[in-house]
């Protein structure tokens, strides 16, 4: 869907608005000022269709929401290691 809306939750929710486009979105791509891991909550169910994610976020959240992102890319690191070690051990063979 094609265009700009910012939402101020004055007169809609921001997990109601994002929520329906979700709903018939394969990707999603936000960028926001201020980012907690609490906010997917309300979207659960709608981001499991969501085949590519992108954020783009400010420096403002929560310790524990920051501890969570780093623990996230720590993990993505160590899948990428062990896939290249299984590449590399198939083509020694």
């Amino acid at each position: 869907m094609a265009g700009h809306n910012m939402i101020h939750n004055r007169q809609e929710k921001l997990s109601d608005h994002v929520g329906r486009l979700l709903r018939h979105s394969e990707r999603a791509k936000f960028a926001v000022g201020h980012f907690f891991l609490g906010g997917f909550d309300a979207m659960n169910d709608e981001l499991k269709g969501i085949k590519e994610l992108r954020l783009l976020i400010g420096n403002a959240s929560t310790r524990e929401t920051m501890e969570q992102i780093s623990e996230g890319y720590r993990r993505l690191e160590l899948v990428g290691q062990a896939v290249n070690q299984v590449r590399h051990h198939r083509r020694s063979r």
